[in-house]
């Protein structure tokens, strides 16, 4: 999710954590299977196979990576922490923008989101980069 603290927050922020959310689980359900399989080929008293050993590690590792992209995704809905809030306040009353910009998620109803504190801290910490290198 690509969030820019200099514009207006995004309106329908929450649009794709559903279909990602879902996402996850069906690969999830996958891991699983594939894990079910592997178990079943170990364990079970039948002769070796080598398709069921295919078959268990494929579903196993393929949705697996794949989860762990959307999983990365689904990440950015999260709540913030009181840690996270406290640095975010922090940010907020050092740069104008970053305050700017979680009074209008206030102003939306909400409080901001994981994605959106990375994004906050993103831009401080460029900021800074640029300052250090005009110096």
């Amino acid at each position: 999710m690509k969030i820019d603290i200099t514009h207006e927050p995004p309106h329908d922020i929450y649009r794709d954590r559903p279909k990602h959310f879902w996402i996850c689980l069906a690969l999830l359900s996958l891991v699983g299977c594939g894990a079910l399989l592997m178990g079943y080929g170990i364990f079970s008293d039948t002769s070796r196979s080598e398709t069921l050993n295919t078959a268990g590690l494929t579903l196993f590792i393929g949705p697996a990576l794949i989860f762990v992209y959307f999983s990365e995704k689904l990440k950015g809905y999260k709540r913030l922490g009181p840690d996270q809030k406290k640095e975010l306040a922090d940010l907020g009353r050092k740069h104008a923008e970053v305050s700017t910009y979680c009074g209008l998620v206030a102003k939306e109803g909400r409080e901001p989101i994981f994605a959106e504190y990375e994004a906050c801290k993103d831009w401080a910490e460029d900021l800074r980069d640029r300052l250090e290198r005009a110096e």
